[in-house]
């Protein structure tokens, strides 16, 4: 169950450190880890690093976050940029 008033604040994607968390810095230099809900990740894909985002907290912790979208739409990713 969400928090009644989740903590809103913008962060930037520095690295991923797992499927769907990465590590995330804060306007403040704070680094914490930030995660995305399985449905959007599956519409996202991987965030690359320098991505800003919306972040939601809880007044509990403020060393992790919940990713709940970009800042701005993220362009479609090239052809050429696809593996082999």
């Amino acid at each position: 169950m969400p928090a009644p008033n989740p903590i809103r604040a913008l962060g930037t994607i520095l690295a991923p450190t797992g499927p769907r968390t990465y590590r995330t810095a804060l306007p403040n230099g704070k680094e914490i880890i930030a995660h995305l809900r399985p449905r959007l990740a599956a519409a996202l894909g991987p965030l690359p690093p320098l991505t800003q985002v919306h972040l939601e907290l809880t007044s509990y912790d403020f060393s992790s976050a919940r990713i709940s979208g970009p800042l701005h739409p993220l362009p479609p990713p090239s052809p050429s940029a696809a593996p082999l």
